[in-house]
């Protein structure tokens, strides 16, 4: 599935380790509830209505450096929430690199808006796609709806001009853990689920994003009775009672050493997943020999990660970095 010929360098997670106890004065974070249970209300107010004049001022052209966005596509039929929105670069010529964005549980596609803009304006597609998420739905649900996301983009790809040599995948939080799992499956067929496009057979995933996610669903148990009850409840019973279910679930059971570049990010006041999950993913792939950068930012909570500037500039250098043009 993976690219032939791997890039290796250090991850330093031994450094990150140390730094995160430093910073934190040795505290462990200790999660109360589910992660995806804590995602804030918005504060934002409605906007007010307003009357339209009765000679309109005509609409102005689009600024050639915003996105052409296209809203509420559907990639699968089985459940309204498989559909996604693509924000695709107005003067972006020839065949454009794509990032398809997870966002977190219990959230939506609109949470990457704004990522959505700012990567179009840099020449990438973006897909921006929803899926079926705890607390609705539990696992597989989520891991098919990924893949037939990306089985879209690759299915789509003469008709909306996307480079498949340049694929990439990114999420957040759950997101995160299924942007993981895009990266580490090889045989993805038990996912295959009622999706209507399908994969190539090899090399789907250029490289990968994660923010927050869980890696390794057993050792995240161990870390709170939140975290516990969230892992019991997305994966339909205990670690005692579904262990293959666990394992299948948790994306460091995949790695093989064939997995893509991987850049893996978690905030270092994330009180939701400890940055531990990251740490060790991070650790699991340097150890395969698989090109991976983990980056921790002491001052960002589990949801300040994805609004963090030097997460957004971190993440367009990895991309950037990997195209093959």
């Amino acid at each position: 599935m993976k690219p032939g010929k791997k890039q290796f360098y250090s991850v330093l997670v031994k450094a990150s380790v140390l730094f995160l106890t430093l910073a934190s004065g040795c505290a462990k974070p200790e999660p109360t509830t589910p992660p995806e249970e804590l995602h804030p209300a918005s504060s934002t107010p409605a906007p007010t209505p307003t009357a339209e004049s009765p000679t309109s001022t005509p609409t102005p052209e689009p600024s050639p450096t915003q996105p052409a966005i296209i809203k509420n596509i559907e990639y699968g039929s089985s459940a309204k929430e498989q559909i996604l929105d693509l924000y695709l670069p107005r003067q972006a010529k020839g065949s454009r690199p794509v990032v398809l964005m997870l966002h977190e549980g219990n959230g939506s596609k609109e949470q990457f808006v704004i990522w959505g803009n700012m990567f179009s304006q840099e020449g990438y597609a973006v897909v921006s796609s929803n899926y079926r998420g705890w607390p609705q739905n539990g696992y597989p649900l989520d891991v098919e709806d990924a893949f037939c996301a990306l089985a879209w983009i690759h299915s789509h790809a003469a008709e909306y001009n996307f480079d498949t040599g340049n694929v990439f995948v990114l999420g957040h939080s759950s997101g995160g853990t299924l942007a993981a799992m895009l990266g580490v499956v090889d045989a993805p067929s038990q996912y295959r689920g009622t999706c209507l496009h399908e994969l190539p057979k090899a090399n789907w995933v250029q490289g990968v994003i994660t923010f927050t996610g869980i890696f390794d669903y057993a050792s995240a148990a161990q870390a709170s009775g939140g975290l516990k009850s969230y892992a019991e409840a997305l994966l339909g019973g205990t670690l005692e009672e579904k262990p293959e279910t666990w394992a299948d679930a948790s994306a460091i059971t995949w790695i093989d050493g064939g997995e893509p570049p991987f850049l893996v990010l978690h905030g270092g006041a994330d009180k939701n997943i400890p940055p531990e999950q990251s740490v060790n993913f991070a650790q699991a792939l340097e150890n395969a020999g698989v090109h991976v950068e983990l980056v921790i930012v002491p001052d960002a909570d589990h949801y300040k990660i994805t609004r963090d500037t030097e997460s957004i500039e971190t993440t367009l250098a990895f991309l950037n970095g990997l195209l093959r043009h």
